[in-house]
């Protein structure tokens, strides 16, 4: 999500075959997910500052992208994708632990919804290609929309008095899924594309389950 054409179309001397292109992408977005509990339990009982949430949670996944589009070194890449894991989990503790209080269940049928959603529309990128294809502009100029908007939302309260905006979320990261999907079975298969469309993707589905984490905490 959001990484350029020109750096997924890199192709390098670490060129892999195309099933252990994808193992690789398993793996290390395993390997995100398990970073991911292990650091929000452990921040669960944090209670950062407004400028603590934007340092960690906004700042260091920042750094971590950037390490990972401008590097060709596939192990500076898995490091920006430890950062940007790292970063967004040390926000996540603190956010979950509030909805294990407000809405029990919740977090796990979030959960479970979302792992279907990446299953379905992870095969949807193979299945249809040429639809995928043909939304690229559409799809940042509604992820632009999206984010400014959420932004607004910060300090426009109404803006959150329905799901709508959850909603619409869910619609636009569950497309990401199978966009990134799509482009990853068009990009050259080597170990730096593999770890680079795994920041990708962890990103669509970490916004994909707080979308439906806050539409069922109100079920």
């Amino acid at each position: 999500m959001g990484m350029s054409d020109a750096v997924w179309s890199r192709s390098g001397s670490d060129t892999i075959s195309r099933r252990a292109f994808y193992a690789v992408i398993g793996a290390v977005l395993t390997w995100g997910f398990v970073l991911t509990v292990l650091v929000s339990h452990a921040t669960a009982l944090w209670q950062p500052g407004i400028v603590m949430v934007f340092l960690v949670g906004l700042g260091i996944p920042i750094v971590g992208i950037v390490l990972s589009v401008t590097s060709d070194n596939p192990l500076v890449s898995f490091a920006g994708f430890n950062l940007v894991v790292g970063g967004l989990a040390a926000i996540l503790g603190p956010v979950l632990a509030i909805y294990a209080i407000k809405a029990p269940g919740a977090i796990e049928e979030a959960a479970t919804m979302t792992g279907f959603l990446t299953v379905v529309m992870g095969a949807s990128g193979f299945l249809f290609p040429d639809f995928y294809r043909s939304i690229g502009g559409a799809l940042l100029g509604a992820l632009t929309a999206f984010v400014i908007v959420s932004i607004a939302g910060l300090f426009i309260p109404a803006l959150h008095a329905t799901h709508a905006l959850d909603y619409i979320g869910v619609l636009l990261f569950s497309l990401y899924v199978g966009f990134d999907m799509w482009r990853a079975s068009e990009m050259p298969a080597t170990i730096d594309n593999a770890v680079d469309v795994s920041v990708a993707l962890y990103l669509d589905i970490i916004n994909l389950f707080l979308n439906l984490l806050s539409i069922f905490s109100d079920d």
